[in-house]
């Protein structure tokens, strides 16, 4: 019996590491270090990448459980573009899930809007990955703003 109840735990506990950190369990990480150019919690920032000028501005204060609006213009040779697809992903060093965002045409850039939880364990920093598709490329751009209580 001591036996079985041994091999039970060591499955288990196996199961649950590989579970833990399979990659397909795991929530997609994009934390950056801290960069005051990527910080939107009091500015909005603009950011060059690849060729494009993306300016990001939110509703402010951030705050848990309210929905938060990004406005993001892009331009590219000092016109907008229309991008094919985009969204924005949202998450936190540590795992508080990751939650999309996909970017809306508004009528000035484009829009996205998600509702994003309080952190338990005191957590302030979100990160956002930027990402929209145009002319075949793939652009993608990490930010970050911390959330007020």
């Amino acid at each position: 019996m001591n036996r079985l109840r041994m091999a039970v735990g060591v499955i288990s506990f196996l199961l649950a590491v590989f579970c833990l950190t399979a990659p397909s369990f795991a929530a997609e990480k994009f934390v950056i270090n801290y960069d005051k150019k990527l910080d939107l919690t009091e500015n909005p920032v603009t950011i060059s990448q690849d060729g494009y000028l993306i300016k990001i501005d939110m509703n402010r204060p951030a705050k848990p459980f309210e929905e938060l609006v990004l406005r993001v213009h892009i331009d590219k040779d000092g016109k907008p573009v229309n991008i094919s697809q985009g969204s924005v992903l949202f998450n936190m060093s540590m795992d508080m899930g990751l939650y999309k965002s996909p970017l809306q045409k508004a009528s000035t850039g484009y829009t996205a809007k998600a509702t994003l939880p309080k952190c338990i364990m005191g957590g302030k920093t979100w990160y956002g990955k930027l990402s929209f598709g145009h002319e075949g490329a793939q652009i993608e751009k990490v930010f970050l703003f911390n959330m007020k209580d």
